[in-house]
């Protein structure tokens, strides 16, 4: 088994994870008190994060200790986040969104995990292995952002100059969360197969894919492994809110490489 054979194994072990797009069933922002599907409690806005009011009979649990009244679920932008459990083995995490908080419920049993059947994927091929130009911000600049579809800012950290079937390209890059403890940059791009799967039998998914690069935080060579495309988390549940690629980053040519979408037991297309 190749290296490439290893990562997609663990990508579709990752997506059916506890913690994978498809445990994901509700990402709900919470602005005043209410009820968050389909787990138990009161919940509401506070300071760095949201408070959740429950009885021990609800089986909330905060940071290991049963819920007994109003308790704060501290967000994930906090020093030290807090883990929530709930009864049937579903989990809550609390994430920032904007000037508030959300609670993302997690299902291990979800419906989502057990339609799965794994990642349809191009034919691996070195054609799609190109060379590249990284060029970061400078430090006089002040840094761009790109939004995502929930209007949360990622931070531009330079561009990448390439050609791609026989089409030279200046990509943006974002930066992206360490990866095994190394920097990372993320390219979010959309080509000739963005499309979807009635319009284009060869598509890959309509709102495009990632691909990630070692940070050289200098202006460097880099390498580009299209093999390497994978699909954002919104291919999988829509509780996901898709980036959108920038327009330098939307190419005419076709990239059959990488990931293309997420199957059901069916065969089918998830959406």
């Amino acid at each position: 088994m190749t290296e490439l054979d290893d990562a997609a194994a663990a990508r579709d072990r990752w997506a059916r994870s506890a913690r994978g797009p498809l445990a994901l069933v509700n990402a709900q922002r919470v602005d005043q008190p209410q009820q968050v599907w389909p787990v138990p409690g009161q919940w509401a806005p506070a300071a760095g994060g949201l408070v959740v009011t429950a009885f021990p009979e609800d089986g909330v649990v905060v940071d290991g200790v049963p819920v007994d009244g109003t308790v704060l679920v501290a967000g994930d932008d906090a020093v030290v986040p807090s883990t929530v459990t709930f009864p049937e083995g579903r989990a809550g995490t609390v994430g920032r969104s904007g000037d508030g908080h959300t609670l993302r419920v997690w299902d291990p049993a979800s419906e989502s995990i057990a339609r799965f059947a794994r990642i349809d994927r191009f034919p691996v091929s070195d054609e799609y292995v190109t060379s590249g130009r990284y060029v970061p911000v400078s430090a006089l600049e002040a840094p761009g952002h790109v939004l995502d579809a929930a209007g949360d800012p990622l931070v531009v950290a330079g561009t990448v100059t390439t050609t791609i079937g026989g089409q030279a390209a200046e990509l943006v890059a974002v930066r992206s969360a360490p990866f095994g403890g190394s920097a990372r940059l993320q390219l979010i791009v959309q080509d000739g197969t963005s499309a979807l799967p009635e319009t284009d039998p060869d598509s890959s998914y309509s709102m495009g894919r990632f691909l990630f690069l070692d940070d050289p935080d200098i202006e460097a060579d880099v390498e580009l492994d299209w093999n390497r495309l994978v699909l954002p988390p919104c291919a999988f549940s829509y509780q996901y809110a898709c980036p959108i690629p920038p327009p330098e980053n939307r190419l005419r040519v076709r990239i059959t490489s990488g990931e293309r979408h997420p199957l059901d037991v069916d065969g089918a297309v998830f959406h």
